[in-house]
């Protein structure tokens, strides 16, 4: 097997994929629309199998954001605030907060996934105190403001 694919191949699968989603934008009109193609690649080309398209179905498509957004909870415990985010297949290595005033902002990217969170945060000044990030669950914990500027923490 060849180790590179030819130019043309991909030039070809380009223009095969943009016709398709065409015709098929035509078929469903403003709906979203699923597209599934199949790739063969075999003896240094890249060839594609029959495509299949068909309008995709909006609780399908709320069902997925919904699922696919990390879950977070805020509790007030004797004047300090516990934020906890669940990010499961995460690493320390893949999180950034920091604190913007009266939010809180979470960025999580790794290979396959990105969420941006923004969790606002009561009236009362807060101060981060305290991050931990334990079997994909990250906790934070803020409590009375202190004269520190507002800062990035990476966990």
């Amino acid at each position: 097997m060849s180790d590179k694919i030819p130019d043309e191949d991909f030039r070809q699968l380009t223009d095969y994929l943009k016709g398709m989603v065409l015709r098929a934008l035509e078929d469903c009109e403003d709906k979203p629309i699923a597209i599934g193609v199949q790739l063969l690649v075999r003896d240094g080309h890249c060839l594609v199998l029959p495509p299949t398209w068909a309008p995709a179905k909006t609780d399908d498509v709320q069902a997925w954001t919904e699922t696919d957004e990390p879950a977070v909870e805020m509790i007030e415990v004797g004047g300090r605030v516990v934020v906890t985010v669940e990010l499961p297949g995460m690493s320390e290595e893949d999180l950034l907060t920091r604190q913007d005033g009266s939010t809180l902002v979470i960025d999580a990217r790794d290979d396959r996934r990105h969420y941006r969170l923004d969790v606002s945060l009561p009236e009362t000044p807060l101060d981060m105190e305290a991050i931990s990030f334990r079997h994909g669950v990250l906790e934070i914990v803020l409590g009375p403001e202190s004269d520190t500027e507002s800062r990035y923490l990476y966990r």
